[in-house]
């Protein structure tokens, strides 16, 4: 069997197909291949939080590639809705952030930065937090609200990706799990997988924590490891807030249907997707010590997924040194949903060769990360 295309995109999570869905609108022909179903690894599994970001302040690397993801998340979630029909859960929810209790510093640096971008930071007192969090324990006296945070249902938003994507007509084939790239002459790359041959002109890949895999056998390494993080969702009814709450690394995410996701963990843990006692025990404690009344909650599932993890939590995006026709689009750790309609946007710039509209510096392919991060390390 053979497919013929002029892009070739490996991985059928969201920064796949969200690349594919904008190289679509242009009239590309596009293939994305998946080891499984699109959409059903760390994109599925994330809880849809969106930050704010002002992209005309934005002077980091994630910053601006979170400010403009930020501005595109309107018209892309329009979009999807007018093609497919279906509503991927986005809205302007705000968020409320907390101190961690012993990294008070770090939290004050993390508001004066978003000050500094120009996003709208409103301090709260303990009367003003239960104005937003009735049911807040009583031990949390102060926090931040940030109006203009955001969140989408992951699920939704890939099932939308992918109706929208077939509608444009992108050839989408799961299931590949023996997927092999071969380095040929002039530093171009083929692919195949068993009987499945694939003609293209350029390859992009956007697999994952799995995307390293598939580059060490072409003799190329980036630093972009799995960093399992497992989940929790509750019934709540009914809803006590509906705003994210934020502590530290861990959050709370009400639904506008009454489910509510906690999360979430960070382990150095391989290819192993699974959940565990103690996972679940952290998790639960950390909501009961937000919200105590949380502890009363039904407990409706709980899951894995692994995030593509690198040393400084920043995505490698880009041509491939010494490789005329690979690209890639992985590495975005904690932010792959958030960041993904920036990602598509620059990915589809890159090969269609345009100038993105963000700088890529500290975004690199080519770059070398010193060393993996501490919270990487946390179990």
């Amino acid at each position: 069997m053979k497919s013929s295309s002029d892009i070739l995109i490996i991985g059928g999570g969201v920064i796949g197909l969200t690349t594919a869905w904008n190289l679509a609108r242009e009239g590309v022909s596009v293939t994305v291949v998946d080891k499984t179903k699109t959409g059903r690894e760390a994109s599925w599994a994330g809880a849809g939080m969106l930050p704010p970001g002002i992209l005309a302040n934005a002077t980091t690397p994630e910053a601006r590639l979170r400010a403009y993801s930020h501005q595109l998340w309107d018209g892309i979630s329009e979009d999807l809705f007018s093609r497919t029909g279906i509503d991927n859960g986005y809205r302007r929810c705000g968020s409320v952030e907390l101190a961690e209790p012993n990294r008070p510093e770090e939290f004050e640096q993390q508001v004066n930065a978003w000050g500094r971008e120009g996003i709208t930071v409103e301090s709260l007192d303990r009367t003003a937090l239960e104005t937003h969090v009735p049911d807040l324990h009583p031990d949390i006296c102060n926090g931040v609200f940030l109006p203009q945070f955001g969140q989408v249902r992951n699920p939704r938003h890939l099932k939308s990706l992918t109706a929208a994507c077939q509608s444009l007509g992108v050839e989408i084939i799961e299931n590949c799990q023996q997927l092999q790239l071969t380095k040929c002459s002039q530093g171009r790359v083929s692919a195949s997988s068993g009987d499945h041959e694939f003609s293209f002109d350029r390859i992009c890949l956007a697999a994952g924590a799995w995307t390293s895999q598939l580059l060490d056998k072409l003799g190329f390494q980036i630093p972009v490891k799995p960093i399992r993080g497992q989940m929790a969702q509750l019934q709540v009814s009914p809803m006590m807030f509906t705003r994210v709450i934020e502590q530290g690394r861990r959050y709370i995410v009400p639904r506008a249907d009454g489910l509510l996701l906690v999360g979430s963990t960070m382990e150095v843990a391989g290819f192993e997707k699974k959940t565990t006692a103690d996972g679940m025990s952290s998790l639960l404690k950390f909501a009961k010590s937000i919200v105590p009344e949380l502890g009363q909650c039904e407990v409706v599932r709980c899951w894995a997924g692994l995030r593509p993890g690198s040393p400084d939590e920043l995505p490698f995006l880009g041509r491939v040194p010494n490789f005329e026709n690979l690209f890639i689009g992985a590495g975005h750790f904690r932010c792959g949903l958030q960041m993904s309609p920036g990602t598509g946007a620059v990915l589809n710039d890159l090969l269609m060769d345009r100038e993105p509209v963000i700088d890529l510096a500290g975004l690199n392919v080519d770059r070398q990360p010193q060393s993996w991060v501490e919270s990487l390390q946390v179990t």
